[in-house]
């Protein structure tokens, strides 16, 4: 009996949807002006209920909904760059975040205007789904930007 109640449970929570979107992507940084003036420049603000100064933690929003916390507790930059992006060896964790934009040759040339590398792209992927470029913010963060071209 107590199998079939074990089974029963897990059928259904595979039924229920547990995760219903994202609510925020948390990015260390190592000074909290100079992320919060890149971000800003994205069209990200400060949500004034995500400030949390004793966890060294910021939260912002955009007009879309899309969130972000900065983490500025950060120790200096790597100087071999980012530990888990730019090694041979890959260890296990967050690589990237990963937005959505309206068109992306305009987000092209906001990069262009401010001195942004674009590390990779754009280029489409997906079989056709989607056109994404990289850049990496001041801490060596890195973030992927998708135009979505068509529906999946």
């Amino acid at each position: 009996m107590a199998a079939n109640l074990m089974t029963r449970d897990l059928e259904t929570t595979m039924n229920d949807e547990l995760v219903t979107a994202i609510d925020h992507v948390g990015l260390r940084v190592t000074d909290k002006a100079r992320a919060l003036d890149f971000y800003e420049r994205l069209g990200f603000r400060v949500d004034p209920d995500e400030d949390a100064p004793d966890a060294r933690a910021l939260g912002l929003v955009n007009e879309a909904g899309a969130r972000i916390h900065l983490i500025y507790n950060a120790v200096d930059v790597h100087p071999e760059g980012n530990l888990l992006l730019d090694h041979a060896t890959k260890w296990p964790g967050y690589t990237h975040a990963a937005f959505i934009v309206s068109d992306m040759d305009a987000l092209l040339r906001k990069f262009v205007e401010w001195d942004v590398n674009v590390t990779e792209g754009p280029l489409v992927v997906g079989n056709g789904r989607r056109r994404l470029c990289f850049i990496r913010d001041p801490d060596l963060n890195v973030l992927e930007f998708n135009e979505i071209l068509r529906a999946h």
